[in-house]
């Protein structure tokens, strides 16, 4: 019985270990893009290819971007109402007043992570 318990904790904790972001998933998981792009005909075709070769283009729309990758950690929303972010834990989109990508900002153009409040 204890060696059960320790096998499961050791389980445990290894898969608490291994953590992806929604970004490496995209990158990572050919299959996953594949599917999602033969489910989605109603895509330009050239839409449908960069997200098979897991690029994101600018252009593409928030509803996509929210498909692909959720809801965002946080967003912001320029006072002009010019530019919306869309912060996720280690990537970002920029989107233009009409709700398309502008620039995406990946895993290392992220200069400075997240920082906890402080109180």
């Amino acid at each position: 019985m204890c060696k059960i318990a320790v096998y499961a904790f050791t389980i445990l904790l290894l898969c608490g270990c291994v953590h992806y972001s929604a970004y490496d998933n995209f990158l990572r998981d050919t299959k996953l893009r594949r599917d999602f792009a033969l489910k989605h005909d109603e895509l330009s075709p050239e839409v449908r290819q960069a997200i098979v070769e897991g690029k994101i283009l600018p252009g593409m729309d928030q509803n996509l971007i929210r498909m692909l990758f959720g809801e965002p950690d946080e967003t912001y929303l320029s006072e002009s109402g010019m530019l919306e972010m869309w912060y996720y834990e280690n990537f970002a989109f920029g989107f233009d007043k009409n709700g398309n990508v502008v620039k995406v900002f990946e895993p290392d153009d992220m200069k400075f992570g997240k920082k906890k409040p402080r109180r």
